[in-house]
């Protein structure tokens, strides 16, 4: 690896230990000198590698977090006071939360709260619980009425195995993806070749998993955040692009699928019906993926998945 390489490798894994560091903080105090010092870099030079890194300045990344984690929390909770959904946020006061929030989409955050979350999805598309396509503009979330004919495209999985479990803790070596969620196979690709060269893989115990850090209809297609992860022994410490998480334990609503590549948002409709019609309630934490080998065997369709919901 020449030095250049390297110099690439380190700035990565600072970048993704930083952006964790957010996630996980987004309702504390988060300037420049508190994010660059986590990153062991000068507040100057930090700025100018997670810029040419991320595609955005750490104060337009946190911003951003800020404003979409609000958005998700208006629609999955009514009962939440705006204000303290604000502060939870890591706003200061209701004021930057209100010009942050109108400038991301387009109305205030009361306004935005009287619609429906998107929960189904089909060919690209996703709608609320009403039927409705929830479209997301540069500036707006935009709720349309369509055709039964499109309506019926929303399909289900009958007879699933949904059920409430207390999920343990994983530790997982990670790889962050951004961008258009069904294209993520390259970057599954590379984390197969790190867990082999690395003698990781076990077939009978291995666990891979998808974690989705945002909402479709709040982010951008471009900036979502995906993460995917194998679990791995305690003491492994990955290097580079290649980071070590937790997925933490907790009470997820959980579904067991035997799918087909086709199938994954027929299953996540299942899910999400599942929610509606028992009256879960969301918690506030990252959804996920978990696959497990099937016959000893990860990659033969139909894949062994469990989607895992977070609920309260």
């Amino acid at each position: 690896m020449s030095n250049l390489e390297k110099s690439t490798e380190d700035y990565l894994s600072r970048v993704n230990s930083v952006i964790l560091y957010i996630e996980e903080n987004l309702d504390k105090t988060l300037n420049l000198d508190v994010i660059s010092c986590h990153a062991n870099f000068s507040p100057f030079h930090f700025h100018r590698i997670f810029t040419a890194l991320q595609g955005e300045t750490p104060a337009d990344f946190i911003l951003r977090l800020r404003t979409e984690k609000a958005a998700r929390l208006l629609l999955e909770d009514k009962k939440i006071p705006i204000v303290e959904i604000a502060y939870r946020c890591g706003f200061s006061n209701q004021t930057s939360f209100s010009r942050a929030f109108r400038k991301c989409f387009g109305m205030t955050a009361h306004e935005f709260r009287k619609q429906k979350k998107a929960v189904f999805s089909s060919n690209r598309q996703f709608f609320n619980s009403l039927g409705e396509l929830v479209e997301r503009t540069d500036t707006s979330i935009n709720n349309k009425q369509i055709d039964s004919f499109a309506l019926g495209n929303i399909t289900f999985i009958k007879n699933p195995y949904i059920c409430i479990k207390r999920m343990p803790k994983f530790e997982v070596a990670y790889l962050p993806y951004i961008g258009d969620f069904y294209e993520i196979g390259n970057t599954y690709t590379t984390l197969f070749d790190w867990a082999n060269q690395n003698q990781l893989f076990d077939s009978h115990s291995t666990r891979f998993f998808t974690i989705y850090h945002d909402d479709p209809t709040v982010t951008k297609f471009e900036k979502n955040r995906q993460s995917v992860c194998i679990t791995i022994p305690n003491n492994i410490k990955p290097k580079g692009k290649i980071g070590k998480r937790t997925i933490p334990e907790g009470k997820y609503l959980v579904g067991s699928f035997d799918l087909f590549d086709t199938e994954y948002d027929k299953a996540w409709n299942t899910m999400y019906l599942t929610v509606i019609e028992k009256c879960y309630k969301l918690r506030d934490a990252s959804i996920y993926e978990m696959y497990e080998a099937k016959d000893n065997n990860l990659f033969s369709q139909p894949y062994k998945v469990f989607m895992c919901l977070p609920i309260e």
